[in-house]
């Protein structure tokens, strides 16, 4: 009888624990076509002035809260030139925003092509890593598959030269693909980096995950 009463509460314990269990289907799927390898290779051949550049999106930390990315640009022509590397953290704002913040990786050569192998930064921590201030882009849903998101204005502060007094960031993102338009202003407002004419267009590779 006694362990029949064990047997029932320990039951009534894990339905209660399951119906806590809270669910972000939105969320999930957002995390869903972000995941996977992407190219700028179809555009690089038509239109000029942009180059043939790969972009991956690898998630990591599994084992931790959250949705933790690697992602990675590169070139086509060889993997180790590498034009951007950062930690990217998806999480949802309020009930209509998604948000992605993005951390600067120590000692980034280590971890160049770390696509390869996500246990890799498992030897990274957060605390290791520095936020990008003012950089978060923030991602509202426009359709059923699309998103369109950006940095909130003149927020996210350059590193790249001191004649960069700002940078902005205009972010689509569908299942087939992924538009990104980086671009910098100096103290009088003026573009100074980026491309005048328009974002990158980076064509999904892979399936989604």
């Amino acid at each position: 009888m006694r362990k029949l009463l064990l047997f029932l509460i320990t039951l009534i314990l894990l339905y209660n624990c399951n119906t806590n269990v809270v669910t972000d289907p939105e969320l999930e799927g957002f995390v869903r076509i972000l995941t996977g390898k992407f190219s700028s290779k179809k555009q690089a051949k038509e239109e000029s002035g942009y180059a043939a550049v790969c972009l991956i999106n690898t998630p990591i930390w599994k084992h931790q809260s959250g949705y933790w990315f690697y992602q990675e640009l590169f070139s086509e022509e060889k993997s180790t030139a590498i034009y951007n590397q950062r930690i990217i953290n998806i999480k949802r704002v309020d009930s209509i925003t998604l948000s992605s913040t993005s951390y600067i990786i120590p000692n980034q050569k280590k971890y160049i092509n770390g696509w390869k192998n996500p246990s890799l930064f498992d030897q990274l921590t957060t605390d290791s890593l520095t936020v990008r201030e003012g950089c978060d882009v923030y991602f509202k849903k426009k359709t059923s598959t699309i998103y369109q998101g950006k940095t909130s204005k003149n927020s996210c502060s350059s590193s790249f030269s001191k004649k960069i007094l700002y940078t902005t960031s205009n972010i689509v993102i569908s299942s087939k693909k992924i538009s990104s338009w980086d671009r910098g202003y100096d103290k009088e407002g003026k573009q100074v980096w980026g491309k005048i004419q328009g974002p990158y267009n980076f064509i999904r590779v892979t399936e989604n995950q």
